[in-house]
């Protein structure tokens, strides 16, 4: 496409074109000076740690023909006969407009489903995605734990990347033959508009407590960014069918995301019956969860590889996608889950060892999550609960520590304190912010959380229940402004065979 098709999607601009290059093509879109090549179009992002405004001469001379800037550069007049320089309000809001016409709106090609929420996200789009495999469909996904087109997979950077990205990689998905993608929608993604030119056809709400309050400041602000996926699934009718939104009953910010859309709305909970979906009847047995699914006057009976209550909360979510969005009968979504849904990594997964003591590997780093997970495993302790845990450093929710502690000295019977992404900050300082007074229950500081690892395992006696929070399936450790390679299951399987215990 040439660069007046490009920029064909956005109305207020002004622009400078001595070089007359408006019919040339562009061959590629990009935010990052080091990505340019001849023909590119350069968008200038003012990001945390440098402004592209800084680099549009040296752009140009690198070949971008189009230059998306905020402001007229003082030398526009020089820097016009070599490239074409637009001015918009806003280049970030610039950068979702051009993606999505540069990669051929590629999102209104796909079923997308985007899930958000404190707690759930992960678990709920991973349920999604295994049901849709299972059912022969061609998947892709963008989340915490990776971005997947097909069977190729990508690390991923967070857990919604920025429109250029996003829309790329929606692009990439129908080049491969995807039909349906599964995203997870941070708030942070929301606040800063990277899901704006994205056709969202199904949102879920899983459930909001306390986090990012470092970023939104008060839980209205976050609830309000989280309501923006709702408010942005818009009027556009898909196959006839307006669009879909899937809330949480047992979450009092549900109202809010309710408030904000003008989908068709459908509920589940483990608490009201006349929600769409309704589940009771909760039995754990053997690593599994089983209870009963009433939708629509009729009873299930299903079981999932996973402990935890709420992961029931998490599989009526995706029950309800793959039901009222999809459109597949009960008996087949519960086939599909017999056949084919194995748990998701780092998410309430239990090692499989020859110990005498259970290891559960989770990704609860809220206290709301680490409260619940805590919570299960003491419902069916016969020994001791020893938990691991630590809290991210740099510019997070430091306030959240106490909590933290308390909640883990209330439902632990030993913590081992230690490192999760502590970035820059003093890792036993993290720790005694958590600690705070609290004595009646022993506890260890240890820095190095592959030492703390060992050090828990080594704790561990018959019947006793080690619990890894915090890290789950996420694939590195920030140090410093270092990201280090880590898989917590990976690494505690390995130390159990060093043990001999495997």
């Amino acid at each position: 496409m040439n660069q007046t098709e490009l920029l064909s999607p956005i109305r207020s601009y002004r622009i400078y074109d001595q070089a007359n290059k408006l019919n040339e093509e562009v061959t590629t879109l990009v935010n990052d000076t080091r990505q340019v090549i001849p023909g590119s179009c350069f968008i200038a992002i003012r990001g945390e740690h440098f402004d592209g405004h800084s680099a549009i001469q040296e752009v140009i001379q690198d070949g971008a023909g189009l230059v998306i800037v905020e402001e007229v550069p003082e030398d526009v007049e020089t820097l016009s006969t070599q490239a074409t320089i637009v001015v918009v309000p806003s280049t970030f809001r610039a950068q979702a407009f051009l993606s999505n016409q540069f990669y051929g709106e590629p999102s209104t090609k796909l079923n997308l489903v985007a899930v958000t929420g404190t707690n759930g996200k992960t678990t709920t789009a991973n349920m999604i995605n295994d049901l849709l495999e299972g059912l022969d469909r061609k998947t892709g996904m963008i989340g915490t734990m990776h971005y997947k087109v097909d069977q190729s997979y990508y690390p991923a950077v967070n857990t919604t990347p920025n429109s250029m990205v996003l829309q790329g990689l929606f692009h990439e998905m129908v080049d491969a033959g995807v039909t349906d993608t599964v995203i997870e929608a941070s708030s942070h993604a929301l606040q800063l508009g990277r899901l704006w030119g994205t056709d969202v056809d199904c949102a879920v709400f899983t459930n909001l407590t306390r986090e990012h309050i470092d970023f939104h400041k008060t839980m209205e602000n976050y609830a309000y960014a989280k309501s923006l996926l709702f408010s942005q699934l818009g009027q556009r009718t898909q196959d006839g069918k307006v669009k879909l939104a899937v809330l949480n009953d047992d979450d009092e910010y549900a109202s809010v995301m309710a408030q904000a859309t003008s989908a068709e709305i459908v509920t589940y909970s483990l608490v009201n019956p006349n929600a769409t979906a309704f589940s009771d009847n909760i039995r754990l047995l053997d690593n599994q969860t089983t209870f009963t699914l009433h939708i629509y006057d009729k009873a299930f009976e299903v079981a999932i590889p996973m402990l935890g209550t709420y992961n029931i909360s998490n599989y009526m979510a995706a029950f309800l996608v793959m039901h009222e969005y999809y459109g597949y009968s009960p008996e087949t979504i519960i086939e599909a889950t017999n056949k084919h849904f194995e748990g998701v990594s780092g998410r309430m997964e239990v090692i499989d060892s020859e110990t005498d003591f259970e290891v559960v590997v989770d990704f609860a780093h809220t206290p709301d999550a680490l409260e619940n997970v805590l919570v299960e495993l003491n419902r069916f302790k016969k020994g001791r609960i020893i938990t691991l845990f630590g809290h991210s450093g740099g510019n997070r929710d430091s306030g959240a520590r106490p909590e933290l502690g308390d909640i883990l000295f209330k439902y632990s019977d030993e913590i081992v304190f230690t490192a999760d992404n502590p970035r820059f900050e003093d890792v036993t300082a993290i720790c005694e912010m958590m600690i705070q007074d609290h004595d009646e229950k022993p506890y260890t500081i240890i820095e190095k959380r592959e030492e703390a690892v060992n050090f828990a395992l080594e704790l561990a006696r018959e019947n006793d229940i080690v619990l890894f929070a915090g890290k789950g399936g996420e694939p590195y450790q920030i140090i410093g402004d270092e990201k280090l390679p880590y898989n917590e299951a990976e690494y505690i399987k390995q130390q159990l065979e060093e043990m001999k215990l495997v």
